[in-house]
């Protein structure tokens, strides 16, 4: 570890290769694919103005494993400079729940393409965009707007633990108890999850939550609960 951190503080310092990374990137920082779609589909842009890029597209289950529950296509193409090309992405597997969401993840990875008149002393580097790919059961569709509103905490023993009762993956920020920040925090449906640390007289908790669109939504304060 040591000499791995000499070679990176020696690199730093040496003026010949030039880094490069990619302006590629994803139109949504979150997709919610309904169980009566056929397919959804999202963009992936690439705003350098010469550099192609190789798009490796695939997704993961919540475990961090290659998921076949899902067709993405295509899984490989050329993205040409200053263009966008969409993602098509089909489910094709057994649902696991139909009385909440699953929680996918999907990835895009930009590779850059090398050509043989490309510069000796550039360095390219392979970048990636990771999005959660929430598939939601159509009878849970018209529900998910009032789901943010409904989460509680509780304060036992000085640990403080949060629940979610709806069917919905809820990703709390801007979370703080009796105006202390904590860290953002994303609750599964119809489960429970302890913050870190001590609360020896807490009162209260206060957060947002990140809505279908990426946008966060209103403030909410609640009232712990003591038992």
């Amino acid at each position: 570890m040591r000499l791995l951190s000499v070679i990176l503080l020696l690199a730093a310092f040496l003026p010949l290769p030039q880094a490069k990374a990619g302006g590629v990137g994803l139109s949504v920082t979150r997709m919610v694919y309904l169980s009566s779609a056929k397919q959804a589909s999202l963009s992936v842009r690439n705003t350098t103005k010469e550099d192609p890029f190789l798009i490796q597209s695939w997704i993961e289950n919540e475990q961090g494993d290659r998921s076949n529950d899902f067709v993405i296509t295509p899984p490989l193409f050329v993205l040409k400079p200053s263009s966008e090309n969409a993602l098509k992405v089909i489910f094709s597997g057994e649902p696991a729940s139909q009385d909440r969401e699953t929680l996918y993840w999907l990835t895009a990875k930009a590779i850059p393409q090398m050509s043989d008149d490309t510069q000796k002393n550039v360095l390219h580097f392979a970048s990636a965009s990771r999005i959660k790919l929430f598939y939601r059961p159509a009878n849970l569709a018209d529900q998910a707007d009032k789901a943010w509103e409904m989460i509680s905490g509780n304060l036992h023993r000085n640990r403080i633990s949060l629940k979610n009762p709806t069917p919905y993956y809820i990703t709390l920020v801007e979370l703080k108890v009796d105006g202390k920040t904590m860290k953002p925090l994303m609750l599964a449906p119809k489960s429970e999850a302890e913050l870190e640390g001590s609360f020896t007289q807490a009162q209260q908790f206060s957060y947002r939550t990140i809505n279908d669109y990426g946008a966060w939504t209103a403030e909410v304060t609640r009232q712990l609960t003591t038992r």
